[in-house]
């Protein structure tokens, strides 16, 4: 086959596009901004288990971004579901967090395996989603893939958000570091207020959702 026809068919880089991808997903995943909250989740577990939990989060938002990058809207379509009905259900989810770091979460007191359970739950469900990859993540990699055009424009965009997610990556795996300025005292205060903060941010998801859904027409 020719490698020029092969070269066409997969279009010209458009680096503007290179670019802006990058810099919206980094944005919008918004890794030093989740590192308070990644601190008040992790705060009572053993460093070797924190460094798990950052790694088990960080592949699940990033497979689960790509996997809705590719195919969200057609998953959306396919189930009847419309981005601010998901921007609601994670704001709802981000609300129930919040109010438990704010009064402090429940004591473990289960088993080892239960506690296994726990954190592969906690990595999933906030860390990965929605906290990194949340509803403005999915919008922001679903319009940009709408965007990209070209066949190597959507590959780059792909490429993009493994590189986004790496970056998160080395940023919270240097948590231990703010640890040990914080002390246990210092940290538990951070959890309280970005609890609170959380809580805000919850709150302006379901209202952002509501608001969308308005303006969709199907609440007014």
């Amino acid at each position: 086959m020719d490698l020029n026809f092969i070269l066409e068919s997969f279009g010209p880089i458009d680096p503007i596009f290179t670019v802006k991808s990058f810099v919206a997903l980094f944005v919008i995943v918004d890794a030093f901004g989740v590192v308070p909250i990644f601190i008040s989740l992790l705060e009572d577990y053993r460093e070797v288990d924190k460094q798990a939990m950052i790694k088990m989060a960080v592949r699940v938002a990033t497979i689960a971004l790509i996997v809705l990058t590719l195919a969200g809207n057609f998953i959306f379509q396919l189930l009847g579901i419309d981005i601010y009905s998901f921007r609601i259900a994670g704001g709802i989810i981000l609300l129930i967090i919040s109010i438990e770091m704010l009064f402090g979460r429940k004591t473990r007191t289960g088993s080892s395996e239960e506690i296994e359970i726990e954190k592969e739950e906690i990595a999933i469900t906030p860390m990965a989603i929605p906290l990194l990859t949340g509803p403005g993540a999915i919008t922001t990699g679903i319009v940009l893939f709408d965007e990209a055009g070209t066949v190597l424009n959507k590959i780059i965009l792909i490429i993009n958000i493994l590189l986004v997610f790496w970056i998160s990556y080395v940023i919270f795996s240097k948590l231990n570091l703010v640890y040990k300025a914080l002390g246990r005292t210092g940290t538990k205060v951070v959890t309280r207020i970005m609890g609170l903060m959380l809580s805000a941010i919850s709150v302006q998801f379901i209202i952002s959702g509501i608001s969308e859904a308005v303006k969709s027409g199907i609440m007014g």
